[in-house]
């Protein structure tokens, strides 16, 4: 299985870097940075996220159009630019005591928890390396 998984994800990372893959329109960043920390880039990302801004515990799905020039712009100044990751309001019904708590309250509290800053800084720091597919 490791043999297979080795040669299915070849393309999806690198030992210094990144890896931003094209595939046609389907563009994705692999940060293998957990969701956490995607949920945090998608958010800090937002211009350059697809507009379904899909991710998970290993990518996320970056704009079709986006060039280099529109990531290194997309990037600077990591520490200024994080963000927490938006919180959808049916997400706070899950929330103990939500109704108790106003709802600024309830949504900045789980958009903490599910944040991770630290992790999306780390990976907006690291090299990125742009790979044709397909």
């Amino acid at each position: 299985m490791l043999v297979e998984l080795r040669e299915t994800r070849s393309g999806q990372v690198s030992a210094d870097a990144t890896v931003i893959t094209r595939d046609g329109n389907d563009v994705r960043w692999w940060t293998w940075a957990g969701f956490r920390a995607n949920a945090s880039l998608s958010a800090t990302l937002e211009d350059l996220t697809d507009q379904y801004t899909r991710f998970d515990d290993v990518s996320i799905r970056l704009r079709g159009d986006l060039t280099r020039e529109m990531w290194q712009a997309g990037v600077a100044d990591p520490e200024t630019r994080s963000r927490l990751p938006e919180i959808e309001e049916r997400a706070l019904n899950g929330l103990k005591f939500n109704e108790a708590l106003p709802q600024e309250l309830a949504t900045s509290t789980l958009a903490a928890r599910l944040a991770d800053i630290d992790g999306a800084i780390k990976a907006l720091k690291q090299s990125v390396r742009f790979v044709a597919q397909g």
